[in-house]
């Protein structure tokens, strides 16, 4: 029985895997939190406090002129739409494979976005896609590191440059990730960090906008952050007469978040340094999996940051066996494995159909002049990536032992492919 899968009634190699522990909290973020709940410090109108010194941790970590916190990533993506002063019909070139909040906010500035296709082995959205969907209206590019592996950003900024197109990045995902030589969230005209509870520095619930364009500043702080906020830091001649009433949102951070996110970004490179040893240590167990690859890094992605672990599957290596059916079988065995959660975004009703209710917000033409309507199959890179790719967690501790049985697992329900496929036409 030792070599039957647990599946078909064998003994599974792991009884339980190790829990992911995320977030970290630790005695001085409960100590740092406590204190500012004690003295009344729960708002700030200002750049000031925490917020301030979340801020300033950023500015220097990225070397960039300006970071402005938010309530959520979603938030500052609205800022950083916001702050290229887009206007309606405008289009923005956007990932399909990505997680909404990376393009729903184009709508919101009365926007188009147009999707693009993804490298069908990274996820990441293919500069190679892009100048084919350039138009007299394409005003801006939004790039998304997925999983924590960098987009070729000198690529989609050749791209950018050669046709005046504005760039942002969403690096939600990828905090502290380097990309040929930079960091990203340096290379476009704006970027945003999410600070959500399972991001790489998290406030519980926060974002992050940086830039080095002050107008893009002063117009995201006038759209959230008024009173205070935009008396000290509106300057321009252009943008002095809104101080007084902002633009009507309120997207500051709560001041227990920023602390939070203080003591997450402090901790950032001691988290990416387990994360790696964890990623690098399953690359090196999986070149002997039948039917598994580890993640496809490109000459560009100097640092991935592992937000999570992504290996690909390969049927044919494994006589065709289904995706879930060794998901299935792996699960058994005990390895904290799964399919990819959600389709590329022009597989979504939002953007398969012309009557959705986004036309309340966002800028539809109904004669189908700019609005983009989407059918299975129009972007087949995404697609072929959503089919082969395997999520697994990255520890943010050093797992060896854990890694080495996952590894193990994985090799036996290769071993038994054969047996699983019977088994399954049994079943049904």
């Amino acid at each position: 029985m030792a070599d039957t899968l647990a599946l078909l009634g064998g003994r599974p190699v792991l009884e339980q895997a190790p829990p992911n522990r995320w977030p970290i909290v630790t005695d001085a973020d409960i100590k740092v939190a406590t204190e500012l709940l004690e003295r009344g410090e729960i708002s700030y109108v200002g750049r000031q406090g925490k917020v301030f010194e979340l801020e300033e941790m950023f500015q220097q970590y990225l070397g960039v002129e300006f970071a402005l916190a938010a309530n959520s990533g979603s938030s500052a993506l609205h800022s950083a739409y916001f702050g290229l002063d887009l206007r309606p019909g405008d289009e923005v070139l956007a990932p399909t494979y990505t997680f909404i909040s990376t393009v729903m906010p184009i709508f919101i500035v009365n926007a188009v976005p147009v999707l693009v296709d993804a490298d069908e082995w990274t996820g990441n959205l293919d500069p190679s896609a892009l100048e084919a969907l350039i138009t007299p209206r394409t005003r801006a590019i939004v790039v998304t590191h997925m999983n924590g592996y960098p987009v070729d950003m000198p690529a989609v900024m050749r791209v950018a440059q050669h046709h005046g197109l504005k760039v942002v990045e969403d690096c939600s995902l990828a905090h502290g990730a380097v990309c040929a030589g930079r960091k990203v969230g340096t290379f476009g005209n704006a970027a945003v960090f999410s600070l959500q509870s399972n991001k790489l520095v998290t406030a519980g619930n926060g974002g992050m906008l940086v830039t080095r364009d002050r107008r893009i500043y002063e117009r995201a702080i006038l759209l959230g952050h008024f009173l205070d906020r935009s008396r000290d830091d509106v300057h321009s001649e252009e943008y002095l007469p809104f101080v007084p009433t902002g633009f009507g949102l309120n997207n500051r951070i709560h001041p227990v978040g920023a602390a939070l996110a203080i003591g997450s970004l402090g901790r950032l490179e001691e988290v990416l340094a387990a994360r790696r040893a964890n990623a690098e240590l399953l690359d090196q167990l999986l070149v002997d999996v039948s039917g598994l690859h580890p993640p496809v890094r490109q000459p560009h992605m100097e640092r991935p940051v592992h937000y999570g672990y992504q290996p690909l599957y390969c049927p044919d290596e494994l006589d065709g066996l289904p995706i879930d059916l060794f998901v299935r079988a792996a699960k058994a065995e005990g390895v904290p494995i799964a399919q990819a959660r959600t389709p590329p975004l022009h597989r979504q009703p939002a953007f398969q159909r012309a009557d959705t209710g986004i036309g309340t917000y966002g800028h539809f033409d109904r004669q189908g002049a700019h609005y983009r309507v989407y059918r299975d199959g129009d972007l087949p890179g995404s697609e072929a990536y959503v089919q082969r790719v395997l999520r697994m967690p990255a520890y943010s501790t050093v797992e060896t032992p854990a890694h080495e049985l996952f590894a193990q697992a994985l090799a036996k329900v290769a071993a038994n492919a054969e047996a699983l496929r019977n088994w399954a036409r049994h079943e049904k």
